[in-house]
């Protein structure tokens, strides 16, 4: 009896010391929404901006080395099911950790992270977008052109900050991951340069996915001016049917007391043909520094029907 209490005690204990070795955090947000998508005719509860679960650390592991690993799961909050986004962003069925699952290391030469993660052209693509690609007022048509992957399984990614400067470069496995065509030809690579020196910005990036076809080349650059911000960006490239893609997007936030009011606008043109044009406004009210209630609305002249949409929602970080 007294060997069965002491032996989970000790695995208790080992886990405890082990966890006061390293720095471990559990953080995550969860937001849902009810509302009406654009294109579709009947109102839902749904995610607005999508929730997750995250647990990463750090350690210190001498010398100025420092390693890290990061395991995020995006959860339909609705229902509690897991969000896999498909097998096109390169999250196949049985995606687990459908955000991020990565381990590296970082030192004064910057840093290497391997496993399943973002793109390392994001940046220039996801900031021109006020909800940063969710709700119904989502920007990614214009953002990534439907040709950016989002995600890359087997990635290895290095990074460096060199002051206002940063660099990113990142490599995958092709079978692992099939992106919009469906059909991995060639090893994917994608890499980013960044200038933000202050109240602005300047970011390029670059994206080569798996199909062997398709490229996107995305400039983005932003402003803050303290009453608002102003960003815009702009990409051209060339989608796995090798038809041309050229976008462009604009957006503002604007702080007002306890809250902030978003907009935006993208424009998204494949082979001289505009198929998607669209304006969101939003109003996001922080009821303290985790929690806010917001509201949005958004409209797409080229959409088939329904071409409006809008969501009264509730999100809370912790």
């Amino acid at each position: 009896m007294i060997a069965r209490i002491a032996l989970p005690a000790a695995l208790l204990l080992v886990g405890t010391a082990a966890l006061a070795q390293s720095n471990v955090t559990l953080s995550g947000r969860i937001d849902l929404n009810v509302g009406k998508d654009i294109g579709a005719g009947q109102k839902r509860m749904g995610t607005g901006s999508m929730s997750h679960l995250t647990f990463a650390g750090t350690e210190d592991l001498g010398g100025g080395l420092l390693a890290s690993f990061k395991l995020a799961t995006r959860i339909n909050a609705d229902n509690g099911s897991i969000n896999a986004p498909g097998a096109f962003l390169n999250s196949p069925p049985g995606t687990y950790w459908s955000q991020e699952s990565s381990v590296g290391l970082r030192g004064s030469w910057g840093s290497l992270t391997l496993g399943r993660q973002m793109t390392a052209a994001l940046l220039p693509q996801i900031l021109v977008d006020p909800w940063f690609w969710d709700n119904t007022t989502s920007g990614f048509t214009a953002s990534t052109g439907l040709i950016g992957n989002l995600w890359y399984n087997d990635a290895a990614t290095y990074a460096h900050n060199a002051g206002a400067f940063s660099f990113t470069a990142q490599v995958a496995a092709k079978d692992a991951n099939p992106g919009w065509s469906g059909t991995p030809n060639k090893t994917p690579y994608s890499f980013a340069l960044g200038y933000a020196p202050g109240p602005w910005q300047v970011r390029f990036g670059y994206e080569k996915p798996a199909d062997g076809r398709s490229k996107l080349a995305t400039l983005f650059g932003g402003y803050n001016f303290g009453a608002f911000t102003l960003n815009a960006m702009v990409a051209g490239g060339t989608d796995h049917t090798d038809a041309s893609v050229r976008t462009w997007a604009v957006s503002s936030v604007i702080p007002a007391g306890s809250g902030q009011f978003r907009a935006s606008f993208g424009h998204y043109k494949r082979a001289d043909v505009v198929g998607s044009q669209k304006l969101a406004l939003g109003y996001h009210h922080f009821l303290s520094k985790r929690t806010s209630v917001y509201t949005t609305l958004a409209h797409d002249s080229k959409a088939a029907d329904h071409k409006s949409g809008y969501e009264v929602g509730l999100q809370h970080t912790f």
